[in-house]
């Protein structure tokens, strides 16, 4: 899931992975190339993990944020789980 939303001199760019939400910004005009090579990945269908989009927005110097939204076509034991793993993933980053 890819979105683009345009605020000033940033381009926010929004990936979704299960329950969680990357908003992922690119700088218009600078950022151009690597907004285009994550977009060619994710429409290829390469498998990014949590890890692997931070990973990525970490070696490219992309700011980044994220947020664990619940998913009403998802069950409630699958809200739990993405929550626990979302948790997870969040303790390992400020490691």
């Amino acid at each position: 899931m890819a979105y683009v939303e345009k605020e000033g001199s940033r381009e926010v760019f929004l990936v979704g992975y299960y329950n969680v939400l990357f908003y992922l910004m690119f700088r218009v005009g600078l950022d151009e190339y690597k907004k285009n090579i994550l977009i060619d990945r994710i429409n290829s269908g390469e498998k990014m993990l949590m890890k692997d989009i931070y990973g990525w927005c970490q070696k490219q110097q992309v700011p980044m944020k994220c947020r664990f939204i619940y998913r009403k076509d998802f069950s409630i034991a699958a809200n739990i789980w993405n929550l626990y793993s979302y948790f997870r993933f969040k303790l390992e980053i400020k490691e």
